[in-house]
């Protein structure tokens, strides 16, 4: 499937389709018909040419050590690795190459030489166990893995029984100076004891980009091999049916996703050389996402390794001083409960928020202390990564997660597959040039995921009158308690509005006889706060059958590594005291 083909209208059961766009991107709009995506080989080209000795990617470390590389050295390494992979191992095209690593020059530098040797990269969670690890590179049939020095154990592991036959070692301290690498390397090992040397055949990054200077080749001639909308990335998920599998993406749909949000984002496009602070990973979509922006728009793009403990993060700010910050609600609330960042905060142009809904109190109190605009988009792997985002200025509208992306159709569908009103509840479907090809190797689960030629998201939503759409819960979330349909998240949302709760999150386990019942866990900010007074808190904003009926006081909620909450470790827990 193209991902330019979802440009063209798409008839739902022959009934009209409603369609909203945002007038600044007009022009976007007028030329959609027409529109042919760059690709990334032409984005780094132009960004190197334009401000070649301008800093592009840093990794900064907790302690405050970082190493920087500008455009040039980015545009010139990347194409060593490309003709590394391309001319030293003799890889074709559709070969796959995966990554996993925290994040640090090296990822960023091995993402962007996949791309532009036409070859398809997957991503790897690097705090995976060896069986995860195993599982992914196996389906995805991974040739090349570029992974990082710190878990040795893991990756001997994970390699048994996959067809990976290069291994190439990537450090944090890559391109650190000599003496600060040695350093940095004999905490790591000696000291903290993470990395050794693997006893299995590898090559590292520096030997890689060696061997690849050696060869002449012009790097577009691997990108024109492969064509933009055929697939450049599988990308790991649960998507709809929480069974992680891989979602084919292209570099077509990559870039026009980038330029569908530039083009609503002026702060960002109309001022190349900002600092840009990712502590999203890259290897999740929307850290990725955020790093193709970083590129297109020419930021410098600061990457710290892991933002736990949160102090991690104090040098980075107080070093970069950070003008962009994507992000999600979680760790807004978390950083501002840090007294190092709230008396010192970062004075912002631009935050992005997405992976999850943005409390408004929490938008709030960010904006008021960062001075930042907040853009609140909302997404799925499924569709690159946006779908819609909240305007950042007079039309955002609190607790709606915006207007969809310019070529994006969004429509919602009832239970019979038929179009809903405004303002009816129903199953949110996307079509557009941002949208998925399939799953990889899962042809039943790719139709079953379409309608019409509609993707379903699985998420339940509505569209107001001027088309702004508001997301109510996962349609796997939901529960039914008492033969009435309840969304987590707007218990969640009433209980974050207790002044003793820091957070909690909701989670149902049927008992097969009366359907679910409703455990609340709650993380205390006040230490005296007792189980009755939740009830009570819940029984004033809650008809009787959305009100939790057990409630747990846990010391952190689990969360996946971009900060949702995974609900079915609540429900996982709740089983197991029921069986003790």
């Amino acid at each position: 499937m193209s991902a330019l083909s979802h440009f063209a209208p798409v008839a739902l059961e022959d009934q009209p389709v409603r369609q909203f766009y945002n007038s600044e991107a007009a022009a976007f709009h007028s030329d959609i018909g027409n529109y042919v995506p760059r690709r990334i080989e032409k984005l780094i080209e132009e960004a190197a040419a334009g401000f070649g000795k301008e800093p592009f990617l840093t990794t900064a470390l907790p302690n405050g050590a970082s190493a920087t590389l500008n455009f040039t050295d980015v545009e010139k390494h990347s194409a060593n690795l490309a003709r590394y992979l391309r001319d030293e191992l003799k890889l074709e095209k559709g070969a796959v190459v995966a990554i996993q690593s925290p994040n640090c020059i090296s990822n960023v530098l091995g993402m962007l030489a996949v791309l532009r040797a036409g070859l398809v990269l997957t991503n790897i969670n690097p705090l995976y166990t060896a069986y995860e690890t195993r599982r992914q590179l196996r389906d995805a049939k991974a040739v090349v893995l570029i992974t990082s020095s710190l878990f040795p154990d893991a990756t001997e592991e994970a390699l048994q029984s996959t067809d990976v036959g290069t291994v190439i070692t990537l450090s944090l301290t890559d391109f650190f100076s000599p003496v600060k690498k040695a350093a940095i390397d004999f905490v790591l090992q000696h000291v903290t004891k993470m990395g050794r040397p693997l006893t299995i055949a590898n090559v590292s990054m520096y030997e890689a980009l060696k061997r690849g200077a050696k060869h002449a080749t012009p790097v577009a001639t691997y990108a024109s091999d492969r064509d933009a909308d055929e697939d450049a990335i599988y990308q790991y998920s649960g998507g709809t049916t929480g069974v992680s599998k891989g979602v084919r993406l292209t570099e077509a749909g990559v870039v026009t996703n980038v330029e569908q949000f530039a083009s609503l984002s002026p702060h960002m496009i109309d001022a190349p050389g900002q600092t840009m602070l990712l502590v999203l990973p890259v290897y999740h979509v929307f850290g990725m996402f955020s790093s193709i922006i970083a590129l297109r728009n020419a930021a410098h793009l600061v990457l710290v390794p892991t933002p736990k403990p949160l102090s991690n993060l104090k040098a980075a700010f107080r070093k970069f001083r950070p003008n962009a910050f994507p992000g999600v609600s979680t760790l807004f609330a978390k950083l501002m409960d840090e007294k190092w960042f709230y008396e010192n905060p970062p004075q912002l142009t631009l935050t992005i928020s997405g992976a999850m809904a943005l409390s408004p109190a929490v938008r709030a109190e960010w904006s008021s202390l960062t001075g930042s605009s907040v853009i609140e988009g909302y997404g799925m792997t499924e569709t690159t990564t946006l779908i819609s985002i909240n305007p950042p200025d007079t039309r955002a509208r609190i607790g709606s997660v915006g207007l969809p992306l310019p070529g994006t159709r969004v429509s919602i569908l009832r239970e019979d597959g038929s179009l809903a009103a405004p303002g009816e509840t129903g199953e949110i479907a996307i079509a557009g040039p941002q949208v998925m090809a399939g799953y990889l190797g899962r042809p039943e689960t790719t139709s079953a995921a379409f309608h019409a030629g509609w993707m379903k998201t699985g998420d339940v939503g509505y569209l107001d009158d001027d088309g702004f759409l508001y997301l109510v819960d996962r349609l796997k979330d939901m529960l039914l308690v008492g033969g009435f349909n309840v969304f987590p998240n707007e218990v969640d949302a009433v209980l974050a509005e207790h002044p003793g709760i820091a957070e909690a999150a909701v989670a149902g386990v049927s008992d097969g006889k009366m359907g679910d019942t409703m455990h609340a866990f709650v993380v205390r900010r006040d230490p005296d706060l007792t189980a009755a007074e939740v009830q009570a808190h819940c029984a004033v904003c809650l008809t009787g059958y959305k009100r939790p009926r057990a409630v747990h006081f846990v010391d952190e909620l689990p969360k996946s590594p971009i900060g949702k909450v995974v609900r079915r470790e609540l429900r996982a827990r709740v089983k197991s005291e029921e069986a003790r």
